[in-house]
């Protein structure tokens, strides 16, 4: 389908409940449910998201006194929004995108947009991703081909991230499980590095939200 203006876009997620086609119980926090899908769409700070609201309490924890050691923030979570801060590659769907940060249809506009409050790419957590299927660069246009062990991989400098698919579902708009730390867990802590991936579904439609949920298997590390 051609791409660009007049056609029906995806949203960025307000996510609420439905079971995921694997049979996974819904999460019933509908009050964060709302605050996420106000903050992605008004670009308000997303606390309602659970690896935001972690984030949070970290950011305003009191300043180390003189004499300890600050913790290093990742260069990538200092990049201004629409900043590329990864590259990913998908060979079962023929994809080589740039992963911006941020969700705002500017960026999503332009390829993949990595979701505010969500892990970056390599770090313990959920990196969450989401990309249009039908229109502007519709990244995500084949993400229904995706099989369990199809490998997915992010790139940032020279270390690359491998990820191994574990499982796809169909949800509705406003589902925030796919959020999680540990996806399709509520309230789970991060137990390993995830990435998921979001589109709409059908294809021309805005009507359910496709997943694909991948597990960190190995990083490596280019030389110079």
């Amino acid at each position: 389908m051609p791409s660009g203006r007049g056609r029906q876009t995806c949203r960025p997620l307000p996510f609420a409940t439905e079971p995921g086609i694997d049979g996974s119980e819904p999460m019933l926090d509908r009050k964060s449910v709302s605050a996420a899908a106000i903050a992605v769409c008004c670009g308000l700070p997303v606390t309602g998201v659970p690896q935001a609201q972690a984030q949070e309490r970290v950011r305003t924890q009191p300043q180390a006194r003189p004499g300890t050691v600050a913790v290093a923030v990742p260069a990538a979570a200092r990049q201004r929004k629409g900043a590329v801060i990864a590259h990913l590659r998908i060979t079962r769907m023929g994809l080589k995108a740039e992963v911006r940060k941020g969700v705002s249809e500017p960026v999503l506009r332009r390829g993949v947009g990595h979701y505010p409050g969500t892990a970056l790419p390599g770090r313990a957590g959920n990196t969450v991703l989401l990309g249009h299927r039908t229109t502007w660069l519709r990244p995500f246009n084949e993400l229904d081909r995706m099989r369990r062990g199809d490998r997915i991989v992010l790139r940032v400098g020279r270390t690359s991230y491998t990820y191994t698919m574990r499982s796809m579902h169909v949800i509705k708009p406003r589902d925030r499980r796919a959020l999680e730390p540990v996806p399709f867990k509520p309230l789970s802590a991060p137990d390993g590095e995830y990435v998921t991936l979001i589109t709409c579904t059908p294809k021309g439609s805005d009507r359910r939200r496709l997943v694909v949920v991948a597990k960190l298997k190995h990083t490596s590390k280019r030389n110079t």
